[in-house]
């Protein structure tokens, strides 16, 4: 393939729902919704000589928050595409903006990820994965989570009755919410909640063990194996791997109520991206030394 840089301008809609997703009081577009649009664009396009397989995707960074404005009914983004070989390419969310004095317009990145035309095999789970463990387990309910450690409104309460964490990881159920139904890319992936449900479990868990309110920054793998679809429950296990340079590393395992793997996700980096400014409460805390 032509290894050749090519810019393609977007309009994304907002959907009435993205105004539940904020931090620091701000309405921020989902970081799984900007993998979908990426997802969508490839789909739409003959990139590949193969066949393209939408879940399969690595090196994923969400560099900066996409801030939606109360109201916002279209995003007018860029995609950056870069094809690396037949099997892989590049992609990258951009939007432009003004300098503050209004006499310079750049580029800002909010999302790149890598996608592959190729599949794997469904690995075998391990007990680890399959199994909660048996160590003492604090249990967090889901009104508490929503209300003081993501505060994210109703559409994206996407983990079930408690919260379950150990040392050994996050343990949650997880509700596919509904989607858009003029969503076009609704089925691309699969739904994107059970995902970010999982990051709020991460969130969560590390608040309670490292003291951090740690979001999602990026991740090495996803694999998307049997597509989540909304409306239905999923079970999440987050499992720590890595603490370093403030970033904590987890892997994601994300499986059905018959225990087929959905989706995996290794390597997925969290950090505190508030600058310190937002700590967790006391309480999620307790008993920790």
């Amino acid at each position: 393939m032509d290894s050749s840089f090519t810019q393609v301008p977007l309009t994304i809609a907002v959907y009435p729902h993205f105004m539940d997703h904020c931090f620091a009081g701000k309405v921020v577009f989902p970081a799984v919704e900007a993998l979908k649009v990426l997802a969508g664009l490839i789909g739409e396009r003959d990139f590949f000589t193969s066949a393209f397989a939408p879940g399969h995707m690595a090196d994923a960074r969400f560099n900066k928050f996409l801030v939606l404005e109360p109201g916002q009914e279209t995003i007018d983004a860029l995609c950056n595409i870069r094809p690396m070989d037949d099997t892989r390419i590049s992609l990258s969310l951009a939007t432009r903006f003004s300098t503050k004095n209004g006499a310079m317009t750049r580029i800002r990145e909010h999302c790149t990820a890598t996608f592959y035309a190729k599949t794997e095999p469904v690995p075998n789970l391990s007990p680890v994965h399959v199994h909660e463990c048996e160590e003492p387990v604090f249990k967090v309910a889901t009104d508490s989570i929503y209300r003081e450690l993501v505060p994210f409104g109703p559409a994206f309460h996407s983990i079930k009755d408690e919260l379950r964490l150990a040392r050994s990881g996050a343990y949650a159920t997880l509700k596919a919410m509904p989607d858009d139904p003029d969503d076009p890319f609704k089925t691309m992936l699969g739904s994107g909640f059970p995902l970010d449900g999982a990051f709020h479990a991460g969130c969560v868990w590390s608040q309670r063990f490292f003291g951090v309110v740690a979001f999602p920054v990026g991740f090495d793998k996803r694999i998307i194996y049997k597509p989540t679809v909304e409306h239905q429950d999923y079970t999440a296990r987050v499992i720590p791997q890595y603490q370093t340079h403030g970033t904590l590393g987890f892997d994601i395992w994300i499986t059905d109520n018959q225990g087929d793997l959905c989706e995996a996700v290794s390597g997925a980096m969290m950090r505190d991206v508030s600058g310190g400014t937002i700590t967790p409460p006391a309480w999620i805390r307790e008993g920790i030394h």
